[in-house]
C-alpha cells in the first residue's frame, strides 16, 4: 500500500461517528402521524437536503469557502504557520494552557458532542422546550452539512501535523489539513451565538467557539491554518442552516449598505 492510499484509508477511519448516529437522529424526530405530508420527519429531510444544496451548490457560499481556502493556503504554504507554531510553543504554552486545553478540546470529540446533541434534542421534544430542541437539531444539521467538506479537505490539502512535517499543501500526502476538533467544537457555540438575542451573548459564544481549535494548537497537533479552516467550515455550516431556516420561513432581512452619497437601507429575502 503506497503513502497516498494509506493516508486516504486513515482519513476514512476517522470519519466522525455522527454518521453512525444519524439514524438515531432520524428516529428521534419521528412524528406519530406519518401520513401527514408535512410531518416532522418530512420537514427535517427537506431541511437537510436544502442544507446540502446551500453549502455545496450555492454560489455565494462557494465564494466564501474559496476566500477561506485562499487565506488558509497563504498561511499554510508560507512560513507564517511555522512561525506562529514556534512562537506559541516556545513563549506561550504552559502548564496552565495545557490544563485549559484538556477542557476546551472536549466539545470537539465526536463521541461526546454528538450524543449531547441527541440528548438535548430529545429532551427538548419531551419537555416541549423549543430552545433545547432548536439548538440540538440545528447543531446536528450543521455538523452533517459540513462534515463531508472537512473530510475531503483534510486529505485534499494534505497538510501534516506540526510534529510530523510542515503545513504545506500536498494533496493526499497526509490527512491533517483541517482540524476536525475545531470544526466539531465550533458548531455548537456558533449555533448558540446565532440563536442568542443579546450582542454580549453572541460575542461570548463566538469566543467560546474558537477554543476547541486553540486547544489543538496548544497541544501541537495542528497548525494555526488547520485550526482556523476547521472553525471557518463550522461557521459556514451554521450559516447555511440559518439560510435554510430563512428560506423555509420566508423571512425578510434588513441591512445598511454604503452608497456614494451616504447609506442605504436594504431589504431582501431568500427564495
Amino acid at each position: 500500500m503506497n503513502s497516498r492510499q494509506w493516508h486516504y484509508s486513515a482519513a476514512m477511519k476517522r470519519v466522525p461517528s455522527l454518521f453512525i448516529l444519524i439514524p438515531l437522529f432520524v428516529l428521534a424526530v419521528k412524528n406519530p402521524c406519518f401520513a401527514m405530508e408535512d410531518s416532522l420527519v418530512t420537514r427535517t429531510g427537506k431541511d437537510v437536503k436544502t442544507d446540502f444544496e446551500n453549502f455545496y451548490l450555492d454560489r455565494e457560499n462557494l465564494i466564501r469557502l474559496g476566500f477561506g481556502l485562499a487565506g488558509a493556503g497563504i498561511l499554510a504554504n508560507t512560513g507564517i504557520d511555522r512561525g506562529i507554531r514556534d512562537h506559541y510553543q516556545t513563549d506561550l504554552r504552559s502548564r496552565e494552557t495545557d490544563d485549559a486545553a484538556k477542557v476546551f478540546k472536549v466539545p470537539g470529540t465526536p463521541l461526546v458532542i454528538v450524543p449531547v446533541y441527541l440528548v438535548t434534542y430529545g429532551t427538548g421534544l419531551f419537555l416541549r422546550n423549543p430552545t433545547m430542541e432548536e439548538w440540538g437539531q440545528k447543531s446536528i444539521r450543521a455538523t452533517v452539512a459540513g462534515a463531508p467538506a472537512v473530510l475531503f479537505l483534510q486529505v485534499a490539502t494534505g497538510g501534516s501535523r506540526p510534529t510530523g512535517g510542515d503545513s504545506d499543501w500536498r494533496p493526499f500526502h497526509s490527512s491533517h489539513g483541517v482540524s476536525a476538533h475545531a470544526f466539531l467544537g465550533g458548531v455548537p457555540f456558533i449555533i448558540a451565538a446565532k440563536m442568542s438575542a443579546s450582542p454580549y451573548g453572541k460575542g461570548i459564544f463566538y469566543g467560546l467557539s474558537s477554543l476547541p481549535g486553540l486547544s489543538r494548537i496548544n497541544d501541537d497537533v495542528h497548525y494555526f491554518s488547520q485550526a482556523a479552516l476547521g472553525w471557518y467550515l463550522a461557521y459556514l455550516s451554521c450559516a447555511v442552516i440559518e439560510k435554510t431556516e430563512d428560506q423555509r420561513k420566508d423571512r425578510v432581512h434588513f441591512g445598511i449598505s454604503p452608497i456614494p452619497n451616504g447609506l442605504a437601507i436594504t431589504a431582501w429575502k431568500y427564495f
